[in-house]
């Protein structure tokens, strides 16, 4: 039985060696887009469901945030406002409300977890 996160690993080890190959063809590489292809390809791989997801891949192609959703944040009570840092951590999380928060981060974490994973796996292949 393939699980969501073998699943996620996959899609994302897929598109991370795909964007490597692309970077190793520039002139230019650095650590900065590196890091940017390893968002952009978890982001990629988990899709546009969720919104942690669709913060990494408006935020990679300049997209400002829409003014909708910054009037929501407005309207946050003032009982969430304990999760100030969680919020900057998760991409998109100004924006949410304190549950979608919580659910938003918990797959976050799962999906750097599997990034971390995947990462480990290519650097020990070619290491040896």
């Amino acid at each position: 039985m393939t699980t969501r996160s073998s699943i996620i690993r996959t899609r994302f080890a897929y598109r991370f060696l795909h964007s490597l190959r692309k970077l190793n063809q520039q002139e230019k590489t650095n650590s900065r887009r590196v890091k940017h292809a390893a968002y952009a390809s978890m982001a990629s791989a988990v899709g546009s469901k969720r919104t942690w997801s669709r913060a990494v891949l408006s935020k990679i192609r300049n997209r400002s945030l829409n003014r909708n959703l910054l009037k929501k944040k407005k309207r946050r009570s003032s009982e969430e406002s304990g999760f100030g840092e969680l919020r900057k951590l998760v991409p998109g999380g100004q924006v949410m409300n304190f549950y979608n928060l919580l659910d938003e981060t918990a797959d976050y974490i799962n999906c750097l977890t599997s990034q971390v994973q995947v990462m480990k796996n290519i650097l020990n292949l070619l290491s040896t």
